[in-house]
């Protein structure tokens, strides 16, 4: 089960070895002989871009590039736009079997997989998600959490107390009420606290 929501959100576990074991400050002996980390996902994307070239000048595309492709299929799950970019990795991950099929000159023509994967990236996904940090992420991942605990505990309060007083039908109305004032996306809202947080931090200074 875990790895199963490893693979279909890795970038949901990137925080996981500085929660669980306080790993990331880069002091320790072990840590400076690592790579450093990337800073975000476009970072990501840069890093594996080198490695997928390289795998394709060893082998052969027709048979590795969906493989390659796969591997970050799901770099973006659940952000704005994430299906576009799953679907264009799809139709790159198969243009080497289609374009050899026709003629092999078209496919020596084409740009390397790095650049295919990175313009797939800038075309469907915003620099907000592209450039977000690890611990921007954890922040956003929490925040969102407790606010869907938060408007679930108003909601069945407002359930409980409308079912008492006048009914389901007056109930009814209530949830409907306090669904549409808290349709606000979470996105937005975390976004609009942490520019707040960032100006009172500016301030302090």
């Amino acid at each position: 089960v875990f790895a199963r929501g490893w693979v279909s959100n890795p970038w949901g576990f990137c925080m996981a070895d500085r929660v669980l074991y306080g790993d990331g400050d880069g002091d320790s002996s072990s840590s400076s002989l690592l790579l450093p980390r990337p800073k975000n996902r476009f970072e990501v994307l840069e890093a594996y871009g080198r490695h997928v070239d390289y795998e394709e000048q060893m082998w052969d595309p027709v048979k590795i590039r969906r493989f390659m492709t796969k591997a970050v299929s799901h770099l973006f799950a659940g952000e704005p736009n994430a299906k576009r970019y799953r679907v264009a990795l799809d139709d790159i991950a198969g243009l080497p079997k289609k374009l050899m099929a026709k003629d092999p000159n078209l496919f020596e023509k084409q740009p390397p997989l790095s650049e295919l994967i990175m313009d797939a990236a800038l075309k469907h996904l915003s620099e907000e998600v592209l450039y977000r940090s690890p611990e921007e992420s954890w922040e956003k991942l929490v925040w969102e959490e407790e606010e869907m605990e938060r408007k679930k505990n108003v909601v069945s309060s407002v359930v409980l107390s409308g079912s008492r007083n006048n009914g389901e039908d007056a109930s009814s109305d209530v949830v409907a009420s306090e669904m549409r004032s808290t349709s606000k996306s979470l996105i937005q809202e975390w976004q609009i606290s942490r520019k707040e947080e960032e100006k009172n931090y500016c301030g302090d200074d």
